[in-house]
């Protein structure tokens, strides 16, 4: 009976195993084979081993359009993680109006950040947008326009990465916020602590594993943003929003130079790993008061 029901569980496993296999590992495979390669659309491969890696070194579009995702991740994650901080301690009672509230604010993640581009596209259009219009009759000097500035595109791309995905960060955080004990509470208030010490001394150290997990779901997520960029500036004006991501695919897909492209994904998908170790660390660790 043992043995069958391994062999039932193995057989469940299969079709997902196959599915990691085909669509996870071989590309992943393939493209760190293909990075030690000169290689073009149309050309035969020639093996150059680690040249394409030393050349990205000296290539300044790549260094800086790791700058800019670097501001991006940072600015974008930090405004999500406060502003979802705030919401979601705003939302922690219990009542019909915050049911429906709690449902709404879900909206914005119901869009696809391809769909959320377009849709913020025409709402910041430098001559027909409304929010440009309202910006103007109110005064503000924002030039031609918010996202055709180089001063204020990847402002613009910030927040409307933070309008789509602060949702998510309030989620997971009333979701950690529910799940606090009340004993800690009541012991607090028995001591006269106030509503601010209860917070600082009790919310918070309680709640950061909860807060390390939406961090690192929502940096690794902001590290590969694509979609909301080519939707809206496709990495201008200039490269004022060229992120990684928007570098890679103009060196591999507007330049058909495939094996340095994987090479640059290579980069990329490692900073990503270290980004999810360094967090995972942060999690498990009992100088931060992480999970034991």
């Amino acid at each position: 009976m043992q043995i069958s029901g391994r062999r039932t569980i193995h057989l469940f496993l299969l079709p997902i195993t196959v599915y990691l296999i085909i669509f996870f590992l071989y590309p992943v495979l393939f493209e760190l084979y293909i990075s030690f390669f000169d290689y073009s659309l149309g050309s035969p491969k020639k093996f150059i081993g680690i040249k394409n890696y030393l050349a990205m070194l000296k290539d300044e579009e790549f260094i800086i359009s790791l700058r800019i995702t670097s501001v991006f991740v940072v600015s974008a994650v930090f405004c999500q993680l406060t502003f979802g901080l705030l919401i979601a301690i705003l939302l922690n009672h219990e009542s019909r109006i915050m049911n429906i509230i709690r449902t709404l604010i879900l909206i914005p993640t119901v869009f696809t950040p391809l769909v959320a581009g377009l849709v913020w596209k025409a709402l910041l259009h430098p001559d027909l947008g409304p929010v440009t219009y309202y910006l103007r009759q109110l005064g503000i000097n924002i030039g031609r326009g918010l996202t055709v500035e180089r001063s204020t595109a990847l402002f613009s791309i910030v927040m409307i990465d933070v309008w789509e995905w602060t949702p998510l960060m309030v989620i997971i955080i009333l979701a950690g916020l529910k799940s606090l004990p009340e004993e800690p509470y009541e012991a607090g208030r028995i001591d006269g602590a106030s509503a601010w010490h209860l917070f600082r001394y009790i919310t918070l150290p309680l709640l950061r594993p909860t807060v390390v997990v939406a961090l690192l779901i929502r940096t690794l997520d902001a590290l590969k943003i694509f979609d909301i960029i080519w939707a809206i500036t496709r990495g201008g004006p200039g490269t004022a929003t060229t992120v990684a991501n928007i570098r890679i695919y103009d060196v591999g897909l507007q330049h058909l130079r495939i094996g340095y492209a994987s090479s640059l994904s290579n980069v990329l998908l490692v900073i990503g790993i270290l980004i999810g170790v360094l967090f995972v660390n942060v999690l498990y660790s009992r100088k931060y008061g992480g999970i034991r």
